[in-house]
């Protein structure tokens, strides 16, 4: 035979190469042909007991074998190269993020049926989590939260104080607050978080595979031995009630578990009082379902039943909060309204006052309590003023401007946000101009200005700036107005609030109408000083009104800077 392999390896290389290969098939088809495992096996799971991850992938698991045979449903014969032996694996797939299987010993060669039949009926269970790729939680199974609930760790039901289970932004956490109670022996408050991975079904019995983290030592470190649990649970629904009976296993397997009554540790949730159902928010606020804070930088969204708040990062990218609605506490022609709801952030939660102004147009305001309060009738017992919040919505539309008039641009604060503009000789409204007079600071105003009266423009020598009106109002002598840009850089704000006073000064003869003006980009913010703070400040001087300023436009092209000033000199004197 070797001298046979040398005369071919001399004559032809290739032929060798086939000959070495039939070989090794034939081998490996004395080890059974080979099979492969579902696709949706590939990956590492974690497996109680053992000390890494057991990785899978088209044909191997880790430390049990490659798959030699297989009967198409669940029997896998796999072949182990380390021992030269066979073990049968019965592996069903619970769901997508859970396996479980039985196995026999390794054992000499014979066929599948032979091996497989070695597996007893009360052979030992295994459970497989999924670690990798990292699952997705889904929906916890226990609803509509929050829950009141009784439980057990062998030494007595602990009843008194009840605990409290509470929902968390995110459907598939639960936050579990368990009570010590005096006459239990082994009870203890403990608050832990619940994340729920994987449910199904078997017959009548519902399963649930979760990680629990105790959420008063967040920086300790826990093994997944320490947070991986498996839950039975059976619910009931009654006319006002829906009740969990739940079990839970004592370590990170699914073993222990025979009924919702039976386990190392059991708990009874009844769901408590809706308080969620006691009031709505009313129509003039959710007829929009979604508003926009003024920077654009939150979202609130109200759902369709008209009971639930949603604030949200407007790019999704921060955790969002949940606001129910409570009880209404004032209300008042359809133009205010004050409330407690119940706010859940994360998996924190508790009471906060809430005090919703509809301003003109498609304009909120919102005030919102600063802390969380346990018990709803402390939620506004704050007496320190808060915040207000300027809500709109995508849809608003032009409004005649409250103030009219042309006015001069007297002294403007620095704009923190404006560039100095390049301008270039030769351009239409700068011929004659040199850049070093072409100042990009504002010298004039037009306020409710032309045929719709909806617009503010400011005007520098060389280029102006206009804004379209969208609602206004008056608080405590100052005047507050939602504007927003006809054109903007990518940079620029969205929309501005400008807030506004208005006086008479008697330093000239007949007096003379200023306003002072600031602009923010944040809210309505009622700490900046018109005038004197904010994004950009003006104070303005009324020199004509609006049809002034339209006959000056009309003539400019026509008349010379002289006689414009004659004109201007006579209608002063006329008005």
């Amino acid at each position: 035979m070797a001298a046979i392999l040398n005369v071919l390896q001399a004559g032809n290389g290739g032929i060798l190469t086939q000959i070495l290969l039939l070989l090794s098939l034939a081998v490996y088809s004395s080890y059974g042909g080979g099979c492969t495992f579902p696709p949706g096996w590939t990956g590492s799971w974690f497996l109680s007991g053992n000390p890494g991850l057991i990785a899978i992938n088209s044909t191997h698991i880790q430390s049990k074998g490659e798959c030699s045979e297989t009967d198409s449903y669940d029997k896998f014969l796999l072949y182990d190269r380390s021992d030269d032996c066979y073990r049968c694996m019965v592996i069903h797939e619970k769901h997508k993020y859970v396996l479980q299987y039985k196995e026999t010993y390794c054992s000499p060669k014979d066929t599948l049926s032979s091996i497989c039949e070695m597996i007893s009926g009360d052979a030992a269970l295994y459970s497989m989590f999924r670690k990798e790729p990292r699952p997705v939680p889904e929906q916890c199974p226990f609803h509509p939260p929050p829950f009141t609930f009784t439980y057990n760790r062998g030494s007595g039901d602990c009843t008194n104080p009840p605990s409290r289970a509470e929902s968390c932004t995110d459907d598939a956490r639960l936050l579990l607050r368990y009570m010590a109670c005096p006459d239990v022996p082994g009870t203890e408050s403990n608050v832990e978080e619940l994340v729920c991975l994987a449910t199904w079904k078997e017959g009548s019995t519902r399963y649930l595979v979760g990680q629990i983290s105790q959420v008063n030592r967040r920086n300790s470190i826990a093994s997944d031995e320490d947070t991986y649990r498996c839950f039975i649970y059976k619910g009931q629904h009654s006319d006002k009630t829906m009740t969990y009976n739940i079990a839970q296993s004592g370590d990170a397997t699914c073993n222990g578990l025979s009924s919702p009554t039976d386990g190392s540790r059991t708990m009874k949730l009844t769901n408590s009082d809706d308080e969620h159902n006691r009031c709505h928010f009313p129509p003039w606020i959710v007829d929009h379902h979604k508003w926009y804070s003024l920077d654009h930088s939150h979202q609130y969204h109200f759902t369709k039943k008209n009971a639930t708040l949603k604030i949200m990062n407007a790019d999704g990218s921060f955790e969002e909060k949940r606001l129910v609605c409570h009880s209404i506490l004032e209300q008042k022609d359809k133009k205010h309204i004050k409330l407690i709801a119940h706010v859940t952030r994360g998996c924190e939660s508790g009471h906060v006052c809430l005090k919703f102004y509809r301003r003109e147009g498609n304009v909120l305001e919102l005030q919102q309590g600063t802390g969380l309060w346990e018990l709803a009738q402390d939620a506004c017992s704050e007496n320190t003023p808060l915040p207000y919040i300027t809500l709109i919505t995508t849809s608003l539309l032009p409004m005649r401007c409250p103030i009219f008039g042309r006015y001069a641009v007297t002294s403007a604060a620095p704009d923190r946000r404006r560039r100095r503009q390049q301008v270039t000789i030769g351009d239409s409204e700068t011929q004659g101009v040199s850049p070093a007079e072409c100042s990009p600071e504002f010298t004039s105003a037009l306020v409710g200005c032309g045929a719709q009266q909806d617009s503010i423009e400011f005007k520098a020598v060389c280029s102006a700036t206009v804004y379209s009106c969208y609602g206004s109002w008056s608080e405590n002598g100052v005047g507050y107005l939602i504007a927003a840009p006809v054109a903007r850089g990518s940079t620029h704000p969205r929309t501005f609030c400008f807030m506004y006073t208005s006086r008479t000064s008697n330093e000239t003869r007949g007096g003379v109408q200023q306003l002072s003006v600031s602009a923010v980009s944040r809210s309505c913010d009622r700490s900046v000083m018109p005038g004197a703070g904010g994004d950009k400040a003006y104070n303005l001087t009324l020199n004509g009104t609006c049809e002034q300023s339209s006959m000056y436009n009309s003539m400019s092209p026509r008349m010379s800077p002289t006689a414009i000033l004659v004109l201007a000199v006579g209608l002063a004197r006329v008005r």
